[in-house]
């Protein structure tokens, strides 16, 4: 199981004919979230005139997907902000768009086209990382065999968390899931079966992609 997200929250501003554009996008992690997204969005930028918001969250197997316009002409705002979640294939996500009106009406194609391009902008700033199902295992090793795990376990490991230095080494890691039965199968094989695991928690863990 994988999906796509962002790593923290990201701001960004365009200017469009005098209309400013704030877009916020976060991370999600629970349905509660989005209203504490977007009171936070108010608080922090109060006195526009609209708050248009899109998100996509994952939760028991199915994708929720909404979006709302928040005054602006139907399917100006929310849709495009959706539409772009989208396309670039992202989960667990909200974007919040804020809009200080600066006096000149963009018309529906530009209103469209301002939404897109502020949610475009504040993704070109975000880090992109991919959220894999994993296994928490730790793993102690002996000294000599650190630098063949090193080597050879690199691509499979989604990440190490801690690092012991004791009579062996005692690493926290995890390992995706659908990648668990080859790294048990090198491992067995690693420094003649003196390297040992135990298996912990499961959850997601992000990889980043850029």
């Amino acid at each position: 199981m994988t999906y796509k997200t962002i790593s923290e929250t990201t701001i960004a501003e365009i200017v469009i004919k005098k209309s400013r554009f704030i877009c916020i996008l976060m991370p999600l992690n629970q349905i509660q979230d989005i209203e504490t997204g977007r009171d936070e969005a108010k608080q922090k930028y109060p006195g526009a005139n609209h708050y248009c918001f899109a998100y996509r969250l994952r939760q028991d197997g199915s994708l929720l997907e909404r979006c709302s316009d928040d005054g602006e002409p139907g399917g100006t705002a929310g849709w495009p902000m959706l539409n772009v979640l989208a396309q670039k294939d992202l989960e667990n996500i909200m974007a919040i768009v804020v809009r200080y009106f600066g006096g000149t009406l963009l018309g529906t194609g530009g209103l469209v086209k301002a939404y897109t391009r502020s949610v475009l902008s504040a993704l070109d700033k975000a880090r992109i990382i991919h959220m894999e199902y994993s296994q928490k295992i730790m793993l102690t090793l002996d000294y000599n065999c650190y630098g063949s795990f090193e080597k050879h376990f690199h691509s499979i490991i989604a990440d190490i968390t801690d690092i012991q230095y004791a009579d062996h080494i005692k690493l926290e890691i995890w390992v995706a899931i659908d990648k668990l039965d080859d790294f048990t199968a090198k491992i067995d094989n690693l420094g003649s079966g003196t390297a040992t695991m135990e298996l912990c928690e499961q959850a997601f863990i992000g990889r980043k992609q850029r």
